[in-house]
């Protein structure tokens, strides 16, 4: 056991006292990652108890773990409801309502697991669950075992999983009036995991190869990099469009030793082995909060050090954005806990901290103490009276805006992994990739007119402060008939391409799907069915023959319904 002189423990005392004196009285972001799996959220009475150890510890946020393997805590247009729930309990609208109620305000952040889907030990019986719509899209390794590390988990360089958890989280950004999205387990669980073989084509037509890459190909491990990364962006950009307000958090892989040089970072098992690029998500400023999973013993030397490696390397690479610290506390006694809080605050770089767990509190030997009030009365004490969570500046004054879009083909197939390139009026050049549901987005362009093109389609439009453009694109432009209003004046038989259509009703079970256009109060009534349910505010593109009930339809992207307050909330 390693042993420090009297001396250096009032030293170290001394130094946290004076840190959380200067805090005192500033925004802070005080927080909990609230599992769903343990007491938390899961009937009204934990709801109220949750609020109030948050409150006892002078806190003033909560990630709430929403969504845990594929089902819900709240009432989900996708998804099944969670076993472990009272019945009929919509925690998530109570959670709003009561967090709102208290003073200050308590913010809430909805946690989902992305990766993991379901436990391996058994298979869903919810005919709703993803797996049962969609078992396709479930990552292998090299010999096709699906069973990963944390049971059956998405792949996303499947175009349907990317666009299941887009929808899953443009449903609850409309619905739910939250302050943020926060992403867990946005990555693999390993380099030998991502070898479903929809991905493995995509990735062998985009190189112009054949066969199965090795795991630690370079190019291979970049694909798949690539596919986390364009779902973060198109999330981040997609929420921005439905809840300008809203902010985009992710907990962080930081294992092992944090990086000392910049240069280590590509060598880190977040960027090396999971393709978690989440350094570079803040430097492109497609997070709004990064907030690393710093959990280490204090009580052990090395790990110490690991931890305070990780939190100096976060609070250097925020590249404008902000980073929390995410204490392990659970792993910690209440001193330890409090020592680390205090070096994550120590120049007051970090916007705040985030505690993991609310339910596990603190340790005790080999065994963990459960919502121990003991715990929560400390951390009242240790930071003083309550204070706001801190206002995020580009969330406030929104200075910049964004774009987005898909790119179709004439018979609505998405133009997966073509260039999409990006001209300002200076001269100046971006580029990204399409997806495999043929989505690109770029993010923070300063207003003004921009070019872009996509192979022989050339498009110039308005980027505007604040706003979301979204420019869909049809690569067969014959086919196109622009406004409902004028289908009856096309040759009946015709071939007809519809883009940018609104969808206000969707019944799944009698396949029936009502649009209508963006401007303008005409609708139409097709015949279609989709994988992905669709939902109100969709907008999607139809193919059918003119005067035919029957259609084809893609899904483009998540917009507001048209009822939605301008501006998608606070």
């Amino acid at each position: 056991m390693t042993r420090f002189s009297l001396p250096t423990i009032r030293a170290a005392l001394a130094v946290l006292i004076s840190v959380s004196c200067a805090m005192a009285g500033q925004p802070e972001f005080r927080g909990f990652w609230v599992d769903g799996f343990n007491e938390g959220f899961r009937n009204p009475q934990e709801t109220d108890n949750l609020i109030r150890r948050v409150r006892a510890a002078n806190c003033n946020a909560v990630i709430v773990q929403m969504r845990k393997r594929g089902d819900a805590h709240y009432f989900s247009l996708l998804e099944p409801w969670a076993a472990n729930h009272q019945e009929g309990y919509d925690a998530l609208t109570d959670l709003i309502a009561k967090c709102r109620a208290a003073e200050p305000r308590i913010q809430v952040h909805v946690w989902t697991n992305c990766h993991p889907i379901w436990p391996a030990a058994s298979w869903p019986p919810d005919p709703k669950h993803a797996l049962n719509r969609m078992p396709e899209i479930q990552t292998e390794d090299v010999d096709g075992n699906r069973r990963t590390e944390v049971g059956y988990g998405l792949d996303w360089g499947h175009p349907q999983a990317s666009d299941w958890l887009y929808r899953v989280y443009m449903d609850i950004a409309r619905r739910f009036d939250v302050d943020g999205l926060h992403f867990d387990y946005i990555r693999y669980t390993g380099e030998q995991w991502g070898y479903n073989p929809v991905s493995v084509e995509r990735f062998n037509r985009a190189h112009g190869r054949s066969g199965i890459p090795a795991k630690d190909d370079p190019a291979w491990k970049q694909w798949r990099r690539d596919q986390v990364t364009q779902l973060v962006r198109k999330i981040y950009v997609g929420a921005a469009a439905v809840r300008p307000s809203i902010v985009v958090s992710a907990a962080l892989i930081t294992w092992n030793n944090g990086p000392v040089r910049d240069e280590e970072w590509t060598n880190s098992a977040a960027y090396r082995a999971v393709f978690q690029d989440w350094r570079g998500w803040m430097e492109e400023g497609i997070l709004d909060l990064a907030i690393p999973m710093v959990y280490y013993a204090r009580s052990n030397e090395r790990y110490r050090g690991w931890y305070e490696n990780w939190v100096r390397f976060i609070l250097r690479h925020q590249y404008g954005r902000r980073a929390v610290i995410g204490v392990g506390n659970y792993l910690n006694s209440i001193e330890d806990t409090i020592y680390q809080i205090g070096f994550a605050r120590e120049g007051g770089k970090a916007l705040g901290v985030n505690f993991f767990s609310y339910a596990a509190t603190r340790r005790e030997g080999t065994e963990y103490a459960m919502h121990d009030e003991g715990f929560y009365k400390a951390m009242g004490d240790y930071f003083g009276p309550p204070v706001p969570a801190p206002e995020l500046p580009w969330k406030v004054e929104r200075t910049v805006g964004h774009l987005r879009g898909a790119i179709v083909n004439g018979d609505l197939e998405p133009l997966d992994w073509v260039e999409v390139r990006l001209t300002d009026r200076d001269s100046r050049v971006r580029t990204t990739r399409t997806d495999g549901c043929g989505a690109y987005a770029f993010a923070n362009l300063p207003p003004g007119r921009y070019r872009l093109q996509v192979g022989e389609i050339d498009s110039v439009f308005l980027v505007s402060e604040g706003l979301v453009s979204t420019v869909n694109l049809l690569t067969d432009r014959e086919k196109l008939v622009s406004n409902i209003d004028d289908l009856p004046g096309v040759k009946k038989g015709s071939d007809v391409v519809l883009m940018d259509k609104r969808v206000v009703f969707a019944d799944v079970e009698l396949g029936q799907i009502i649009v209508e256009d963006l401007m303008g109060s005409k609708r139409l009534t097709v015949g279609a069915r989709t994988k992905i349910p669709l939902t109100q505010g969709d907008l999607v593109a139809l193919s059918f023959k003119a005067g035919d009930s029957a259609a084809k339809v893609q899904f483009l992207t998540a917009d507001r319904p048209a009822n939605a307050a301008q501006g998608g909330g606070r």
